[in-house]
């Protein structure tokens, strides 16, 4: 019993020290209970203020990882109708080509287990949880690339800059009453999975990330909306097929996925977007 106990505590001691010395290189790793899937990084006033947003890109590991690879194709025409959303918004669209790509910032957000999980993140899980936990990893930019987004914010005078991204990452089951299982994709956003799928695999969902930074180019606040997950439908048609993407499957995921669950039953990846922006820009009041 007392060796177990010891184990425990070194388990935790280096867990500890591991995320001590992430945090010393700009790097962040945190549980999430429940949803919503956010975290406040610093302190902030937004109300009347100017937003500006970098255009919507891949997430990066979909595009390093080889087993996300085939799937960008996918995924393209999605982020393309994202960015013509986003310009039909009140938010001044940035050229992101200016910013260093060495040292720019990057967010996680899913299951502790999953496959893309940051260095640390398995450690979250402890013997209580059923299922292992959602976590949310921020890097936070260099000082070259804080520099560039502050001369960039000024230009165009706004106060503060979005970076979002849509990928692909798994999220952990949850218990749904006795006998079902349900995955949690975000704020308010539920979806039942099959009761027969393994116990501890986790879901495989298309997820929208957001960071917010301020003139400084320092992170304020990130999180993450989930579109759709694999049990749907969309996800067979687009993902499951063994030649190349079919365009007319493609477009369904775009144009014919909608939320039934919400008022005027809105597209799933618009009603996601609104949902991160909302989140991330809270309007008349402090985030802290």
């Amino acid at each position: 019993m007392r060796f177990n106990h010891f184990v425990k505590f070194m388990t935790l001691l280096f867990a500890v020290s591991v995320m001590s010395v992430a945090q010393a290189f700009g790097q962040q790793l945190d549980y999430l209970s429940k949803a919503p899937f956010y975290k406040n990084y610093k302190k902030h006033a937004v109300q009347t203020a100017q937003i500006a947003s970098l255009p919507i890109e891949i997430d990066k590991m979909v595009l390093e990882e080889f087993f996300y690879k085939d799937r960008v194709a996918a995924l393209q025409p999605l982020v393309a109708v994202m960015n013509g959303y986003l310009d039909s918004l009140q938010i001044t669209r940035l050229d992101g080509q200016v910013l260093p790509k060495k040292g720019s910032p990057y967010l996680f957000v899913g299951s502790s287990e999953a496959e893309t999980a940051p260095p640390g993140s398995d450690m979250m899980r402890e013997e209580y949880h059923k299922y292992a936990p959602m976590v949310i990893y921020a890097k936070k930019p260099s000082n070259d690339w804080k520099k560039q987004a502050e001369e960039m914010l000024v230009q165009h005078s706004a106060d503060y800059m979005l970076a979002i991204w849509v990928g692909i990452v798994e999220y952990p089951k949850a218990n749904k009453g006795v006998f079902k299982k349900k995955v949690v994709l975000g704020t308010n956003y539920e979806s039942d999975i099959r009761f027969l799928s393994a116990e501890d695999k986790p879901v495989e969902v298309i997820q929208i990330t957001g960071m917010l930074f301020n003139k400084k180019g320092e992170v304020l606040r990130a999180g993450a909306e989930g579109i759709i997950h694999e049990d749907t439908p969309f996800w067979a048609q687009v993902f499951d097929l063994k030649k190349d993407m079919d365009d007319k499957a493609i477009q369904a995921l775009i144009s014919e996925c909608r939320r039934e669950d919400l008022p005027g039953n809105p597209l799933a990846w618009k009603a996601a977007m609104d949902m991160l922006i909302h989140q991330l820009t809270p309007r008349a009041k402090v985030v802290g």
